[in-house]
């Protein structure tokens, strides 16, 4: 029996009502959206398994990145303002991050400036440098991600 043949409560496999996915139609609709899900993506490969239904999706890795935006820069000399150092101070792992510090604190090096936790295990995230911290751009118990900068350091002048 073929895809038109087939009554409108049987799945491709012959699986009758009690099948999980319910008909056809709806299968194919099922499968629509996750096709759409995973176009939208950044996901290479997904397996779903309902009941007796199993459905593997797999494309190929993209070969390019998409272009890096510029990333944001302090004022420098070319727009009329003082040089000043700043350093962004990222995330070590991926977890929720908890911070001990505030904008305008001075802090030294080495000194914590907050927590990831990951795990229920909290890493520590010291500071890099000794200077003031500019601003904070992630808050309490955001999640973060790898290499996502957590606050931004006003680093002290050197002689």
């Amino acid at each position: 029996m073929d895809r038109e043949q087939r009554p409108a409560t049987e799945s491709p496999d012959g699986a009758g009502p009690g099948d999980p996915l319910g008909t056809w139609s709806e299968l194919v609709d099922v499968v629509g959206e996750m096709l759409a899900l995973v176009h939208s993506s950044d996901v290479v490969e997904l397996e779903v398994s309902v009941g007796a239904s199993h459905l593997a999706l797999r494309r190929s890795a993209p070969s390019a990145a998409p272009p890096a935006a510029e990333p944001d820069r302090a004022p420098g000399p070319e727009d009329g303002a003082p040089l000043e150092p700043f350093l962004a101070v990222t995330s070590p792992l991926v977890g929720i991050f908890h911070p001990s510090v505030q904008a305008g604190d001075r802090v030294a090096v080495g000194q914590p400036l907050g927590a990831i936790e990951a795990l229920g295990m909290p890493t520590s995230v010291d500071a890099p440098a000794s200077g003031t911290v500019q601003e904070l751009l992630t808050g309490e118990g955001s999640p973060v991600e790898f290499g996502q900068s957590l606050l931004v350091l006003r680093l002290d002048h050197r002689p």
